[in-house]
This record gives C-alpha cells, structure tokens and sequence, in this order.
C-alpha cells in the first residue's frame, strides 16, 4: 500500500552526501551537547537582548543548528514520508516571509533558516527515535538555563514587587521567557523519570522545575504565568486522561493550582497598573514645576481600567497593526504607526504578540499561514500524545511546547529561528512532520 505523504528521503539522502565525511567524525551520541550549545546561545542573546547585528546573530545559530543535524544522525538509512498539510504550510509561509525579504531585506536573514534549514532539521530529527531525542532537547533546554539562573541569584539580590525580578537579565520578561522553557522541560524529565523508576533523578529534575517556577514568579511576568498555567493544566489533564490511577486527586490540585495562578495573576496587574497611574502623575507634576506644563493626567484614584491598561498598552498596539496591514510586510518590527499615535517618545516597541509580529513584518497571508500551521501543529501535537500517551513518558512534549508558543506568543514576538521559545517550538516539530503519526521511528527502515 502507498504511503500517503511527501517523501522525504530524498532530503535526508542530499543531506548525507554533503556531510558524509561529518557523519563518520561526529558520533549521535553527542547530540544532547549540541542542543545545549544550541539552546544556550539562544539563552544568551536572550539575556543580552540581541547586542549584535541580527544577520549575525542568525549566521552563529545556524551553524549550531547544522551541529545539531550532525550529532542527529544515527547512521541508518531511513525512509521518511512527510504529512502534505504540514510541509505545504510551511513552505508556503516562510516562501511569503522570503518575499517580504526581498521588499524589506531584514527580513531575509531570518525568513531562510526557517524555509530551508529547519525542514532538513525535521528530516534528521524524524528518522530517529523519539524517546532519545526529546530528552536530548529537554536536558539541553535545563541545563542551558539553568546556569543563567545561578548566576542571576549570585550577582543580583532577590527582588520583591514592581517591575519584576530580571536577574542578569537585559529585562524581566527575557528573563520569563527562559524560565518557562525550563520548567516545561524540567516537569516532562521529571514525569519521565519517574515512570521509569529513577526516584532521584525525578527529583532533581523536579527541583529545577521549582527554581524555574519561583524564578518566573519573581518576574512578574503576566505571559509567563500564562504560559506555565496553561503547561501545567494541559500536562495534568494529559497525565489524567492518559495514565492516572486516582485522577480526583490530581483534578482537585489542578482546580487549586488553577485557582491560585489566576489570583496571583490578577494581584500582579492591578499592582502593574496602580504602579503606572501613579509614575504618570508623578511624571506630569515635575513636568508641571519644572517647565509649567499643565497637568493633564488624572489623579491616580480617579483613573478608570481600559484595555491598554490591562495590556501593559499592548491593546493599543494590537488595533494600531490590524488597521495598518499590508501584503508585503513593514520596513521593521518597530510599529512606527502606534509610536507616532500615541506619543509614545522612545517606547519603540514591537507587536508584542507573535501572530501580529509576522503578520505585520511579513504581510497579511504570511500572518494567516502562521496561524493555520500552528493550529495544524497543535492538532497533530494531541493526536501523537494519544497515540503514545500509554507507551512512551515523553509523548507529551510536542503538545507541551506548543502551549508555550502559543500562550507566550499571545503577548511577546516570540516566532523566530533562534529565539529561546521559537527555537525549543521548532525542535519538537520533528514528529508532527511524519505522515504516519502512530510511527515513533521512521516510516521503513531500509536494509
């Protein structure tokens, strides 16, 4: 019977003639260091907020990437067959993204790792084993971070309130997002564990867990809580639906877990928001003494709530990009539209969002196709863990990651070839990229 798919032999054959001499030196058991070197250069240029030219920057993270291929290969011949919605939507959408390059070049160093780069990872990744690559991808996202978290803890005193814990961090949200990679992983390697049976190793794992938890809820970080509510309950109802023998149990420290983060959550943003009524008063009444300005902004008790308040002004930004849409994309990511609207000074912020950052830089059908291969992406992501949710500890880890994309990039620009959340995202894809989902291997192995 025919497979049904595109195959995507032909990819992995290319593949093994230019690098065979590689493939002889570099052995697959180095594969977990060489997501760590990965991951942890995104976690670097997280921390210092991207110092170096962008192209550059893209260039170093794509020969890590081709380190990781490298170390992927397990020396079998495979045949993969790719699932057609999957690769049509992602050559359609990067394909847009490369035309955008060419009106706008900045867009070009990030628009071709994603078309043609990630595609030959997906091939690698998918002719493997499942099991080994993903707990390659969950140490290599623990221990990247992990060292950054020290670090912050040692150089830079805890601190309580408003604006948020950033650690050596350029700010508190950089510091989030590293955090929720962390703890996702750290939770998948700790269930795992301890269905293996390797108590100790479970707690270990679930100790970095909880340091990337706290650390998170030091940084006040509104789409970082999201993100690990939403990992948490989607990691629970998966494990109850799945595997667990007493699901009251765990269903009642779900609704409590659930009912503490949307308090915390809420505590966080009226204190955000009081926080900001009174710098603006405060900012109007030197403005006022110093240069006579007249004092047009409310008393902080006479402020009522609006939506740009709720969104730390990214409601603003949001309604400033639908109505400014164009096919081809903007020269950049800062939206100059708002800016020169609100007032807004040096504030020069992007989308905060990554369905609206692309949709905005790339144009309106690139912003449409990301949004159909996510959900697209999430789907499969369900059905793989169903398949494997009896047989395998790490069948979670696809859904998981997407919830983290999806969840943070409700509110950050997140959707790029090595940021820390889009590049972990990325990774994972592998699998979802088969035809055949109930397949952890390859489609056939060839003799």
């Amino acid at each position: 019977m025919r497979k049904q798919g595109i195959d995507g032999t032909g990819m992995l054959n290319l593949y093994d003639r230019v690098t065979g001499i590689f493939n002889e030196i570099f052995d697959s058991r180095l594969l977990t260091a060489s997501l760590f070197a990965l991951i942890g250069y995104c976690v670097l240029f997280t921390q210092r907020k991207f110092p170096m030219r962008w192209m550059i920057f893209v260039l170093f993270g794509m020969i890590l990437l081709s380190f990781v291929t490298l170390t992927a290969r397990s020396g079998v011949k495979a045949r993969v067959h790719f699932h057609k919605g999957m690769v049509i939507l992602w050559f359609a959408l990067h394909g847009m993204m490369v035309i955008s390059g060419l009106f706008y070049q900045d867009w070009l160093s990030e628009s071709v790792p994603l078309l043609i780069c990630y595609p030959v990872v997906f091939s690698v990744l998918a002719s493997r084993e499942d099991e080994s690559t993903f707990r390659s991808i969950l140490r290599g996202c623990v221990f990247a971070v992990l060292p950054f978290l020290v670090w912050s803890y040692l150089a830079v005193p805890v601190t309580l309130g408003y604006p948020g814990y950033k650690g050596v961090f350029y700010d508190a949200n950089c510091l989030s997002m590293c955090c929720i990679v962390m703890a996702t992983a750290a939770m998948l390697l700790a269930y795992a564990s301890f269905k293996e049976n390797r108590k100790k190793a479970a707690a270990a794992y679930g100790a970095c867990a909880l340091l990337a938890a706290v650390t998170l809820a030091l940084t006040l970080s509104r789409s970082g809580l999201l993100a690990l509510g939403g990992v948490v309950v989607i990691l629970t109802a998966a494990i109850i639906a799945g595997t667990a023998k007493h699901p009251g149990r765990l269903l009642a420290l779900l609704a409590a877990f659930v009912l503490v983060l949307g308090a915390a959550g809420a505590y966080i943003t009226m204190d955000k928001i009081q926080e900001a009524y009174e710098e603006d008063y405060a900012l109007a009444v030197y403005n006022h003494e110093t240069y006579g300005n007249p004092i047009t902004v409310p008393k902080p008790e006479e402020r009522t709530l609006s939506m740009d308040d709720l969104t730390s002004d990214r409601w603003g930004i949001w309604m400033t990009i639908l109505h400014n849409l164009t096919l081809n994309g903007h020269e950049s990511s800062v939206v100059k539209e708002w800016v020169a609207g609100d007032g807004a000074g040096d504030r020069h912020f992007n989308a905060h969002n990554a369905f609206l950052g692309v949709t905005y830089n790339n144009g309106v059908i690139a912003g449409v196709l990301l949004l159909c291969y996510t959900v697209l992406a999430l789907i499969r992501a369900v059905q793989y863990y169903w398949m494997h949710r009896r047989e395998s500890a790490y069948a979670a880890t696809p859904l998981a990651f997407c919830a983290v994309f999806i969840l943070v990039g409700l509110f950050e620009s997140v959707y790029a070839p090595f940021s820390v959340i889009g590049c972990t995202y990325l990774l994972v894809q592998a699998p979802l990229w088969r035809a055949d989902l109930s397949r952890r291997t390859a489609d056939a192995i060839e003799g």
